[in-house]
């Protein structure tokens, strides 16, 4: 067929066999790609995006052979075909269509906060490993943009970061605009096109302002270490003015590496996350917002992390390994680089990986947190909460203090929405038991073991000077719950059941203060409204 428009569209079905598609150029196989593709019985269309191969003959095979019947087009998925699926979420981040899981390349620039994205374009689980791109100026209302990275014969694109080279070192600037360097890896042996490549980590930039990115040419900028090795995260360290690549390895290990120009790289360090792997962020942060205590955090996809001090050349860890995330969900969270000083926030992202069968989307984001380290009881904790920036989707506020419990009753509010933000400041008897239900989701207090149990995770919820402070965002298919100020974070995948229109508070054993309970319903970011009941 030829080229000649911006889609190529694939009509798919969860249930269908994946068939894998190949494009040809002059007999060359220049792409490929695993689609679970259904002309007889599709449940929805992928849109691909083809402009690189506009003007040229394409010769399309599938193996299995079937009998393709693929249309073109130059629009894609109309936006009032968007965001209304049935399990669509009302105010985390999702892809109109295909796949999404960990986030990458996220960096602040013009304004803008840029995140990429790895994405199937042409189904709604993992696979076909591409770079897409969405932007905010304010971390909750996104743009999408099209794809950024496509997959090429050194593999398909696995994780990575992204930095500004606001001194060039470089050399990569064309123009008046500081130039956008997307690290990456290449996942060779992944596709069919790139059999009997090696994992490398590479370079793309952009000259334009994050409009396009293109692939260095002397790539790849750093050769297989080990096999697997991979997502690369690059962070600015300004006292020795270099830049440090904190790198996964394979058997929980993890490499750092420095560079002065970018693009020459020199291991110095190995550091053993136990039972942690892939996606690594490291970051610096003040202790209690104390400027003169600064400390380091190495933490992995898993959010199993450790602080501790650098000096640019070595990292020595402080304390034992410690958790933060005990849900059933959240991975790979990554930072943004480049936020301004006058704002000063290490604010970061995860993904859920929750697949619903029949949507034609696939994984969603958690919704932004701030990071901070805090001081509990001599100790010091890495800490996740809502960026502030939530209060714009703010609509109604019910707010009640001082309700009391006796062993055995209950408090129950009717909630007439789907979104909420729901906080709560109780004050436990030393042994009290406690439920909480909120669209038939319940989670579980045990006062003598200081755990809150939400399906099978349970996460440690210590009472601090009497006190438990428990926060809960709730959107159709996900709920996520911070403990103490983001101490604890319990990602978890839970599609609600709206019959179940309710809060319900229920003391089991002994007696419940509820200090405050603030009960915030949300709007929807796809359509600016609430959804209701």
């Amino acid at each position: 067929m030829q080229c000649d428009s911006k889609y190529l569209i694939f009509p798919a079905n969860h249930h269908a066999q994946k068939k894998r598609v190949e494009f040809y150029i002059n007999g060359i196989m220049e792409y490929d790609l695993e689609v679970q593709l259904d002309f007889v019985n599709p449940d929805y269309e992928f849109y691909l995006n083809v402009e690189r191969f506009k003007g040229h003959q394409l010769e399309i095979t599938c193996v299995p052979e079937v009998d393709l019947q693929l249309k073109m087009s130059d629009r894609g998925v109309p936006d009032q075909e968007a965001y209304i699926d049935k399990y669509r979420p009302g105010f985390h981040f999702t892809a109109k269509r295909g796949w999404l899981n960990d986030a990458n390349g996220l960096v602040y620039y013009d304004n803008q906060y840029l995140m990429f994205y790895q994405h199937n374009p042409v189904g709604n689980i993992w696979g076909n490993m591409h770079w897409r791109h969405a932007v905010s100026s304010d971390l909750v209302h996104w743009n999408e943009k099209d794809i950024a990275l496509y997959p090429d014969t050194t593999g398909t694109m696995f994780s990575g970061s992204a930095i500004v080279d606001t001194n060039n070192v470089t050399g990569l600037q064309e123009n008046e605009n500081e130039v956008i360097l997307i690290f990456y890896t290449a996942a060779g042996n992944t596709s069919e096109t790139s059999k009997g490549q090696p994992f490398t980590q590479c370079l793309a930039y952009s000259t334009d302002r994050g409009v396009s990115f293109k692939k260095y040419n002397k790539n790849p900028l750093v050769q297989q270490i080990v096999p697997g090795n991979r997502d690369p995260k690059i962070i600015y360290y300004e006292q020795s003015n270099i830049y440090i690549m904190s790198l996964y390895l394979d058997n929980h290990q993890f490499a750092l590496l420095s560079s002065k120009n970018l693009l020459d790289w020199k291991q110095i360090q190995i550091i053993t996350l136990s039972n942690e792997a892939e996606c690594p962020d490291f970051y610096p942060l003040a202790v209690d917002n104390d400027e003169q205590k600064i400390k380091w955090v190495l933490i992995g996809a898993s959010d199993i992390y450790v602080i501790g001090n650098f000096d640019g050349n070595t990292f020595k860890p402080e304390t034992e390994l410690k958790r933060l995330n005990y849900g059933n969900s959240g991975y790979a969270s990554q930072s943004w680089s480049n936020i301004n000083r006058e704002d000063g926030r290490r604010i970061r992202i995860a993904h859920s990986s929750s697949t619903i069968p029949s949507v034609p989307f696939g994984g969603c984001m958690y919704f932004p947190c701030e990071m901070k380290l805090k001081s509990f009881q001599d100790d010091v904790f890495l800490c996740a909460y809502p960026v502030r920036e939530i209060e714009e989707l703010y609509m109604r506020i019910d707010k009640v203090e001082n309700i009391q419990l006796v062993s055995g009753s209950a408090y129950t509010e009717k909630l007439t929405g789907k979104l909420y933000d729901i906080a709560l400041n109780l004050s436990p008897a030393s042994d009290a038991n406690f439920s909480l239900s909120i669209f038939g989701l319940t989670m579980t207090y045990n006062g003598s073991k200081q755990e809150l149990k939400c399906l099978e995770s349970l996460a440690p919820a210590e009472s601090y000077d009497g006190g438990i402070e428990i926060r809960i965002l709730i959107d159709t298919i996900i709920t996520e719950i911070y403990i103490n100020g983001g101490k604890v974070y319990m990602c978890m995948n839970h599609i609600q059941d709206y019959n179940m229109n309710r809060l319900e508070l229920r003391s089991l054993e002994e007696s419940l203060v509820v200090n405050e309970l603030k009960i915030v319903e949300l709007q929807n970011i796809w359509n600016n409204e609430a959804s209701t009941l």
